[in-house]
């Protein structure tokens, strides 16, 4: 019985490996392949146009007969044929441009290659009339494993066939014994390179495709880490509000903003009232979550364009561009209405919220800082809060 070899499944695998990497850069090869077909088909069909003119001025220029005469249309006609098929590549490679997801836009490279080393068969075949060179042969299988990406299931049989087409033509065109069967071990060991190239050359496309799209996924998770972490450097972590410093630095640039423009601004400074009760009750988690809840209440009553913070402990802050204090402590009374009648839901049970709130303004034609502005709308919440709380001053 033959034994299979203790490294067999482990090949398997890598081949099964390597398979399923190969279909996921497959789209992309078929990209870049028609990309290059756009710039080589015009390059190799204008190659066969002035080879056409030189062979066709060599007949009428030279009078030949015989050998050289067959050997000069040989080449004439398939100059001839080559341009004018790399000029139906160009329409095609142009029209499917844009189509490597299709059938015709993955297999039309194949075709390409397939026409390049026939191509090449015909050219060493017809030379043998008059030299033992399989150079045109040997060239484009050198080319074919270089300009264009092939999967090794693709490459295999395309280099397998140009091998035994090769060897069947050039036995009807080498009449040498010996020069038919050097030039046989020639052409087999350049469809051997040529496919090994092709190998080669896929396998690192493959692997550096797929370490670019690994880097690039790994790029995109830091940069949504880091945006992450920036956000959560400019709000606060419980209520999701801006946090004090970010919350200062974006009400200076308001104000900053405001003086150019002429513009008054206003200041809602909220402390929730006897907010220690609610710890001493319930405990710092029911606490917690009522801080959430008013959170949730000021960004959903204010303008977009509001700014929203959270100052530490129970305090909130708001500033209000382009508000005249009239507006502002309208706005302030729906705020406190709401907050008011929005009962928090804590542990299965419904607590009443009360806040208070001072306001202050700053106008068009005076040059208010923060500062100034915040001292302003904590006296006026320390009047709020010797009055009797739940109001707005």
């Amino acid at each position: 019985m033959l034994s299979i070899p203790s490294d067999w499944p482990a090949l398997r695998f890598k081949l099964r490996q390597w398979a399923h990497e190969h279909d996921q850069v497959a789209l992309q090869a078929s990209e870049i392949n028609l990309a290059r077909m756009r710039v080589l088909t015009p390059l190799l069909g204008g190659l066969s146009a002035v080879s056409t003119l030189v062979f066709a001025f060599r007949l009428i220029l030279q009078d030949s007969s015989g050998v050289a005469r067959d050997w000069l249309f040989g080449l004439l006609w398939t100059h001839l044929a080559m341009g004018v098929m790399m000029l139906g590549f160009m329409g095609l490679s142009h029209h499917l441009r844009h189509e490597a997801r299709r059938l015709a836009g993955q297999i039309l490279p194949l075709a390409w290659l397939v026409t390049e080393l026939a191509y090449a068969t015909v050219l060493a075949c017809i030379d043998q009339w008059v030299t033992p060179n399989i150079t045109p042969f040997v060239l484009g299988c050198m080319l074919a494993g270089l300009l264009l990406h092939l999967r090794p299931r693709e490459s295999a049989p395309l280099f397998a066939a140009a091998a035994m087409a090769f060897m069947a033509g050039i036995g009807h065109t080498q009449a040498q014994p010996e020069n038919l069967l050097s030039n046989r071990i020639n052409g087999l060991c350049a469809c051997l390179l040529g496919l090994t190239l092709s190998v080669l050359l896929w396998r690192k496309f493959s692997v550096i495709t797929l370490q670019q799209r690994a880097l690039e996924k790994a790029n995109q998770a830091l940069q949504t880490k880091q945006r992450e972490l920036e956000r959560l450097t400019r709000v606060d972590g419980l209520t999701a509000l801006l946090n004090r410093a970010t919350f200062v630095e974006l009400t200076r640039n308001e104000l900053a903003r405001a003086r150019r423009q002429s513009t008054p601004t206003t200041l809602l400074l909220l402390d929730l009232d006897h907010f220690k009760q609610v710890n001493d009750t319930w405990g710092h988690p029911a606490g917690d979550e009522v801080l959430r809840h008013v959170a949730a209440l000021c960004a959903g009553t204010v303008r977009s364009t509001d700014l929203v913070g959270r100052l530490g402990g129970e305090e909130f802050i708001i500033l209000l561009p382009a508000t005249r204090p009239e507006a502002g402590r309208v706005l302030a009374e729906k705020l406190r209405l709401r907050v008011q009648n929005t009962p928090a839901k804590v542990q299965g049970h419904s607590l009443d919220i009360r806040v208070s709130i001072g306001l202050a303004s700053a106008a068009p034609d005076v040059e208010a800082s923060f500062d100034t502005l915040y001292a302003a709308a904590d006296q006026a919440l320390y009047q709020a809060k010797q009055w009797g709380r739940n109001r707005v001053v």
